[in-house]
């Protein structure tokens, strides 16, 4: 075995072992058919273009979709549809976000002196409404372009230290939606059904710009639909929505922990918190895996 035939197959081990037990000599064939010279084979290296379509291939059959993978185990199925999910339900919480920061940026509009502290980069806050609608519709480059702006927000307000804490508290769902859209949503995985997730951000969206008007039962509100919600799932024994609402609850923690440390609404967030961290710690009713 060359070296650069090694190289090869140390690179192939970013892909999951049921798709290497198919492909693997196949892709090493494929890989090696025009390196024939010797110098080459010892010394040369996988190119930079192999490399990351390797990588792309590891994300996708490691969450896989279904439709354009065949022989694909179960859990594999499993975890790309938690990923999924979770992204989604993350970028619901951004769409509230955005609605709270409406109410916000409207209030402040009409207020000169509370208009005088507003700084233009809080339009980033918006872009979870342009990620949700992007997503459904099928543009998927825009949606998780547009997801990452929030996380933004926390790079913007390093010149205005008294806000850095409070964005990174409240940016940091954000950042995991983004992750979870890079990789549950390639370009092999399903669209979201707009007309039944439709519904549920548009209630999110009107729950975010009620809940601008007093933050912390906003946030409040979020938390019990989701402890409801987790509720709802052990019950129809939903391994997917189970596990996604419980990731989920953990990714509200941070922003009801820096409600706390400010002592805002602590009587009413310290049980959702408690109910929330309940509901990352429950068992989730297992499915049987092929």
């Amino acid at each position: 075995m060359s070296n650069l035939e090694r190289r090869y197959r140390r690179l192939l081990k970013v892909l999951p072992r049921w798709y290497r037990a198919d492909r693997e000599e196949e892709m090493v064939g494929i890989f090696l058919a025009d390196r024939t010279d010797e110098l080459d084979l010892e010394h040369s290296w996988p190119g930079w273009g192999e490399t990351g379509a390797v990588l792309g291939l590891g994300v996708r059959t490691h969450l896989a979709a279904g439709a354009a993978l065949t022989s694909v185990p179960a859990k594999v199925l499993w975890r790309g549809e938690v990923v999924r999910a979770l992204g989604m339900f993350g970028l619901l919480l951004g769409v509230f976000f955005a609605g709270a920061a409406v109410t916000s940026l409207a209030v402040a509009y009409g207020n000169p002196e509370w208009a005088a502290e507003i700084s233009w980069w809080r339009v980033l806050e918006l872009g979870p409404i342009v990620a949700f609608a992007a997503l459904l519709s099928g543009r998927r480059t825009l949606a998780k372009v547009a997801a990452l702006a929030p996380v933004l927000l926390a790079v913007a307000s390093l010149g205005e230290y008294r806000y850095l804490l409070m964005w990174s508290a409240f940016q940091l769902p954000s950042l995991v939606t983004f992750v979870c859209l890079c990789l549950g949503f390639h370009r092999e995985a399903p669209t979201p059904p707009a007309r039944r997730v439709l519904w549920w951000g548009g209630g999110a969206l009107l729950l975010g710009v009620l809940g601008g008007f007093a933050p912390g039962a906003g946030l409040i509100a979020v938390g019990l639909v989701t402890v409801i919600l987790r509720v709802v799932a052990f019950v129809r024994g939903d391994f997917v929505l189970g596990r996604a609402l419980s990731l989920f609850a953990v990714l509200q923690l941070s922003p009801l922990a820096f409600l706390l440390a400010g002592g805002e609404v602590l009587v009413l967030a310290l049980p959702i918190v408690v109910l929330l961290v309940l509901s990352a710690v429950a068992p989730v009713r297992k499915p049987r895996v092929s």
